[in-house]
């Protein structure tokens, strides 16, 4: 059986700006890492706060972005692929985060 559907996802700029995004984050999360000891709360770990705080931002910053250049919120092949990407390269936010707690 063939099909005729097409599945679009991220354009190359918008996959790119989301990766140039993630990176940045990765390079200095001192910014969002001083938030989350702020805002930490009375129970849980700072390290998986602090985490879950910069992958919020990244991904609220980017869908803005998004929202602004388009028009419009994501559709659901955008976010598939905008979730994939999170997944791929989220690994290496994490080690940034737990780097910058391993120098103090």
């Amino acid at each position: 059986m063939h099909s005729d559907t097409y599945v679009m996802g991220l354009t190359d700029s918008d996959r790119k700006e989301l990766e140039s995004l993630i990176k940045a984050a990765t390079r200095d999360p001192k910014m969002p890492i001083g938030l989350a000891r702020k805002m930490v709360p009375n129970q849980g770990n700072i390290e998986d706060f602090a985490y879950g705080l910069l992958s919020g931002m990244v991904m609220g910053n980017f869908i803005t972005q998004f929202q602004n250049k388009n028009g419009r919120q994501p559709d659901k092949d955008e976010i598939i692929d905008i979730l994939s990407i999170m997944m791929s390269e989220m690994p290496r936010l994490r080690m940034s985060i737990m780097e910058e707690f391993d120098m103090r």
